[in-house]
Formats: C-alpha cells, sequence, structure tokens
C-alpha cells in the first residue's frame, strides 16, 4: 500500500512538473509581448483568480520578500496590467488592494484561450465520462489542498 502511494505520489510531482513547463512554454511569448517576467505573470493570474489584494497578501502567496512583490507590482503598473484599486466598503480601509486592469484582464482572457485550446488538443481522445471523472479526483484533491493550506 505504501509503496503504491508512493508511486502516485511520484506520478503526481511528475505530472504538476509537466504542467507547469508546458504553460511556461505557452505563454512565454504572450509575457515577451508584456515585458513581463514568469513571476509578475503569477501576480497577474493570482488576481485575476482571486480578485483584488494587498501587497502583503501577495507576497504571503508567493512566499518571498516584500521588496521582491513590490518590484513585480511596480513593472506590472508600468506595463499598465495592474493598478491600486478602490477600496470598496467591505474591504480595509487601512490598506490599498492591487486590481487588474482591462489589459490586465485582456492578457488572462488571451492566456485562458491558449491553454484551453491546448487543452482541448491533449484531452480530444478522452470520452466526456472519462474527463469527468478525472475533474472528480482532483477537485477532491484540491478540497483537501485548501484546508491543509487554511489550517
Amino acid at each position: 500500500m505504501v509503496k503504491n502511494l508512493r508511486n502516485h505520489i511520484d506520478f503526481m510531482g511528475e505530472f504538476l512538473d509537466d504542467t507547469n513547463q508546458l504553460l511556461t512554454q505557452l505563454l512565454k511569448d504572450m509575457r515577451a509581448s508584456c515585458n513581463i517576467s514568469k513571476e509578475q505573470e503569477d501576480v497577474i493570474l493570482m488576481l485575476n483568480n482571486e480578485g483584488a489584494l494587498t501587497l502583503s497578501q501577495i507576497t504571503e502567496r508567493q512566499g518571498v520578500n516584500k521588496a521582491a512583490v513590490s518590484r513585480r507590482i511596480k513593472k506590472l503598473i508600468q506595463s499598465e496590467l495592474v493598478d491600486w484599486g478602490e477600496n470598496d466598503e467591505n474591504s480595509d480601509q487601512r490598506f490599498k488592494y492591487i486590481t487588474l486592469t482591462e489589459k490586465g484582464h485582456d492578457y488572462c482572457e488571451k492566456s485562458k484561450t491558449l491553454i484551453t485550446d491546448i487543452v482541448s488538443e491533449i484531452l480530444s481522445d478522452l470520452s466526456d465520462d472519462e474527463i469527468h471523472q478525472a475533474h472528480t479526483v482532483l477537485e477532491k484533491i484540491d478540497n483537501r489542498l485548501k484546508r491543509y493550506l487554511n489550517k
């Protein structure tokens, strides 16, 4: 049982590495056209997934020092991909939030389209049932990961 689990864990690590490598290659030209780094792109995609975030929240999620994130944000503001957002009445007014600009949203939509096209090609020979089963299992794993992240 333990050996089998270890094989599954090894496979999952390889799968995640392959996925990250493919995404990095696919989005390389888009990053170059906007003159941004992979780390800056990660900020854009994070904001797209999670909405407005403070500098501290981005720093925590990226696991680097605040100065590095500040430089990333400055570059993204110069590229007009993010901006300091307006606080809404539900947010803590002591903090400034970073949000995507229209150009930032366009970047995310273009990247999603590019990724969707490749994933569709990769999954083209799988049945709807196989795709649904894989989604169900990955969703369970993701929910469990989120529980560990929220501890």
